[in-house]
């Protein structure tokens, strides 16, 4: 008899661990599964806020050109308020500025990386005149390869998609106001002279095939001190501006002097304006060019 009891026992017992160690199984998995879960969840969310990010990152000129342009509207519309209530001297100068600023439309701006960057800057600053401009700008074109032919190797502007020689496009806009700044890419290979001349004959493509269109020439801005690289040295440059606005007086065409207001105390290109330690320029710089053009904008509008 106890060695029945005994197995019994031994048999209840064996099975009440088994049905406790299968509950405890059950407990564990069900927590593991939680778990992963949870892991599975948190690592969405996660997921969902770089997803989020990236949205933004990926529709950031979209967006940010909407809710630009939202506030450029809630802006403008309080201006456009202001000025009609507006009597006094102030608002008088709003108008002078609107009015000069209007002696930019239809205008087109060609150049080189320089000016490429003032394309950038331009496009950040949608509330202006800025907004109204074109641009027929490309890294390392220059007055030499702006003659070139259109080939796969060729640097011109693009425009509506394509590479076109720069005074195509300019008929195909319909521009009346051309503004040029080029001999960055230019003064190392052709030198002051041939520099100028391929200047001259690429205006003179300009001119006919957009005979009504106003000429402009911009000065070359400087490099820093130091910063010389063949005859892209400041002396030099001095000397490429010079004869530029002889051969624009020569010629009848305009010429805008941004250089001088970029120098330092020196004749340098100021360091305050570059972003690249040797000609590229920043935002500050391109403010300054701003308030050039507007005060050549308001001499040769009065001119016209």
């Amino acid at each position: 008899m106890k060695k029945k009891w005994w197995r019994w026992g031994t048999i209840v017992g064996l099975t009440l661990v088994f049905i406790i160690g299968s509950k405890e199984t059950d407990v564990f998995a069900s927590a593991k599964k939680a778990e992963r879960k949870d892991a599975d969840v948190m690592i969405k969310a996660a997921g969902g806020i770089d997803i989020a990010k990236e949205g933004r990152a990926s529709g950031n000129i979209g967006e940010t050109g909407d809710t630009e342009k939202a506030d450029i509207e809630e802006v403008s519309g309080r201006s456009l308020a202001e000025d009609e209530k507006e009597v006094s001297g102030e608002g008088m100068d709003n108008k002078e500025s609107d009015a000069v600023d209007a002696y930019f439309d239809g205008s087109v701006f060609v150049g080189d990386s320089i000016m490429l960057g003032f394309r950038n800057y331009a496009m950040k600053r949608q509330d202006t005149f800025l907004s109204r401009i074109n641009f027929l700008a490309a890294g390392s074109f220059s007055a030499n390869n702006a003659l070139w032919e259109v080939d796969n190797k060729s640097v011109h502007p693009v425009y509506q998609g394509e590479q076109r020689q720069v005074w195509e496009s300019i008929a195909m806009m319909g521009s009346d106001k051309v503004f040029l700044m080029l001999g960055m890419n230019d003064l190392n290979i052709t030198g002051l002279e041939g520099t100028c001349e391929k200047y001259k004959e690429l205006i003179g493509k300009i001119e006919e095939s957009s005979p009504d269109a106003e000429i402009n020439i911009m000065s070359m801005t400087y490099v820093l001190e130091g910063k010389e690289a063949g005859k892209l040295e400041n002396d030099t440059i001095r000397e490429y501006n010079e004869m530029l606005k002889e051969m624009a007086e020569d010629n009848g065409w305009g010429y805008v002097d941004v250089a001088e207001a970029l120098a330092d105390g020196n004749g340098d290109l100021a360091e305050e304006y570059c972003s690249d330690g040797f000609a590229h320029q920043n935002p500050d710089a391109y403010d300054v060019w701003v308030a050039a053009l507007r005060e050549y904008a308001k001499a040769h509008g009065k001119e016209a």
